[in-house]
């Protein structure tokens, strides 16, 4: 008879952090989502932590508000997308913000022709970091687009409905936060029973992470010098 093989304790372990490492990679962070807010103002758009990247879907060129320059193109490391259609500014209506850049953004974005739920993710991030998203969605052209909604995924975590906007008003923006489990994160974004058809009209991330301030630095930097004096006294005595 033939002895079976036992996998040994090292094979147990790399099996298991493979296995972590693939969930890792295939699950989504789960966004801690805020409560919608309507377009009013340039200072709407965070400055919060250090700009990550941006992606303004279709729009006429690369603007800055309120000191964050948006890529028409996307400067988000590896962006995918799956928008089944798009369109150009002047599209949509002008939310009358007093910034000449926030509304030509808002009059333009990607969309879906369908109640399909479309996504987007991007890459580059740092396991443990943790990052804001935020987006926007407008268009109050007339009282049927008045009356759409959509609410966005982000992992486990779903926000609440955001508004298009009443006739000829602003639509709404929304800001979520999560610590990275991954160096990807994607995002989808699920239209409302009226008149269904997701929309993106902006979007950015941020590094928030908190940066230590100097004299904790300092702290450490001198603990770990003490370790190591400490170390090297007790290796001369032996």
């Amino acid at each position: 008879m033939k002895r079976q093989l036992q996998p040994t304790m090292k094979t147990i372990i790399l099996g298991a952090s493979i296995a972590g490492l693939i969930t890792a990679a295939a699950n989504a962070a789960d966004v801690t989502w805020q409560t919608p807010k309507t377009i009013s103002d340039p200072s709407d758009v965070s400055t919060l932590g250090s700009y990550f990247g941006s992606w303004a879907p279709h729009g006429s060129g690369s603007f800055t508000i309120n000191t964050v320059t948006f890529q028409n193109f996307s400067d988000l490391p590896s962006l995918t997308q799956n928008f089944q259609n798009n369109t150009g500014n002047n599209t949509y209506n002008n939310p009358g913000t007093s910034d000449a850049n926030y509304n030509d953004y808002m009059t333009s974005g990607a969309f879906q022709n369908d109640a399909s739920s479309p996504s987007f993710g991007w890459g580059g991030m740092t396991i443990g970091d943790t990052y804001l998203v935020q987006l926007w969605v407008n268009d109050s052209r007339n009282s049927t687009t008045a009356q759409r909604t959509e609410s966005v995924t982000g992992g486990a975590n779903t926000s609440a409905f955001l508004s298009y906007g009443p006739v000829g008003g602003a639509g709404q923006f929304i800001i979520g936060t999560f610590v990275a489990d991954a160096t990807t994160e994607s995002l989808s974004l699920n239209s409302g029973p009226n008149f269904p058809s997701a929309q993106l009209n902006l979007f950015q991330v941020r590094d928030i992470t908190p940066v230590p301030e100097p004299s904790t630095l300092a702290f450490l930097a001198a603990g770990a010098s003490a370790m190591f004096y400490g170390f090297r006294r007790k290796n001369r005595a032996i």
